[in-house]
């Protein structure tokens, strides 16, 4: 094993460990998916592609996490219960430890340059709101043909939301801190008739949020899984 990969999955050995956690392979198809989330000290996850499990794991987007190319096909649900006070920031280096468990996972980080795009903040100013639990913000109305990301997002998270869909790293350079509403509506990336109206990405994250995605590149930390079960042991 080469060195930064013993190191990387040291640290997950130490880690602290779910006290119950059950995963399984999911065979209903593409369909509604949830990317692992801990919430109350629960991990959930629901017909999510390995590699978004990756991501979650090591707070990377997709590009930036490289594997056999079943990570992309084949999904998994996972429950999980961490022990009593723990932190829901805790979720990541427990994450790595039960995928280093369950699927025998041996991995390392490389630095690579790549291009990537910088989240900035528009000419005319940002136009999302701090995130109110109380008071969520409204959902828009979907239209069919487009994708939705909505939600509480620090501007970090949202960076890594759009990095699976432009197909880079994107890298939050907004400045903003805190969490805030975001509410994007925008037609996928290659569709041959999007709905009349509906701009693309690019065009959304301006016109909705007020931010914008500048093309750069940039020296970015890249996952690379050097082995990796593909069915993990018994639950």
């Amino acid at each position: 094993m080469r060195p930064t990969a013993f190191l990387l999955i040291a640290t997950a050995l130490f880690a602290q460990t779910f006290e119950v956690a059950s995963i399984k392979l999911n065979t209903s198809g593409p369909g509604p998916t949830q990317a692992p989330a801990l919430n109350q000290s629960r991990l959930t996850a629901k017909n999510s592609p390995m590699k978004w499990i990756l991501q979650s794991a090591w707070g990377l987007s997709g590009p930036q996490v490289s594997g056999p190319a079943w990570i992309d096909a084949d999904r998994f649900d996972i429950e999980g219960k961490a022990p009593e006070g723990v932190p829901d920031s805790e979720v990541k280096p427990m994450l790595q430890a039960l995928l280093r468990d369950r699927f025998k996972l041996e991995a390392h980080i490389e630095m690579r340059e790549m291009p990537v795009y910088n989240l900035v903040v528009a000419k005319d100013g940002p136009k999302i709101k701090p995130f109110d639990p109380e008071h969520p913000g409204q959902q828009p109305t979907r239209v069919p043909g487009t994708s939705m990301r909505v939600g509480g997002f620090e501007l970090t998270q949202l960076a890594n939301e759009l990095g699976g869909t432009v197909g880079r790293p994107v890298i939050d350079k907004t400045g903003l801190q805190g969490r805030y509403f975001c509410a994007l509506q925008y037609s996928q990336l290659g569709t041959n008739a999007p709905p009349e109206g509906a701009p693309d990405i690019f065009g959304a994250v301006q016109q909705q949020l007020g931010l914008k995605l500048e093309p750069a590149k940039a020296q970015m930390e890249v996952l690379i899984v050097d082995r990796m079960e593909r069915t993990p042991t018994e639950n």
